[in-house]
């Protein structure tokens, strides 16, 4: 089975994320750096996403597509990213997303998606 796994740090601390000491961001980075290798076997892609106020959501209306910035809805989560892992079942896909490194702290979210498969008998 298939699962993404979208992380959601909390936007507060993203906001100081950069103004922490060196030694907390790279035992930060060591502790995902390990969450990462630890379950390699699982993992078959994911990305790091840029910031919010850098995304542009396309919507249709009157016709036509339009433009706007950052996500379409108001919401005080930001996506940080995503991880496709490849498991056996629901409960191993929430074993490893529930040792995510930033579910550490007050604020850090995970969930969890199955990827959807189609059936031999759908187009």
């Amino acid at each position: 089975m298939r699962y993404v796994m979208f992380t959601y740090p909390d936007p507060e601390l993203v906001a100081t994320y950069e103004q922490l000491p060196a030694e907390e961001i790279k035992a930060d980075v060591a502790r995902h750096m390990a969450w990462f290798e630890k379950h390699r076997a699982h993992i078959d892609g994911g990305e790091e996403l840029g910031y919010p106020q850098a995304a542009r959501s396309l919507r249709r209306q009157g016709g036509r597509v339009v433009v706007s910035d950052g996500p379409f809805v108001e919401t005080k989560e930001m996506l940080g990213g995503f991880i496709v892992l490849e498991v056996a079942d629901a409960a191993e896909a929430e074993r490893i997303a529930s040792e995510w490194p930033s579910l550490e702290r007050e604020g850090g979210g995970v969930t969890l998606q199955p990827v959807y498969v189609r059936g031999p008998e759908t187009p």
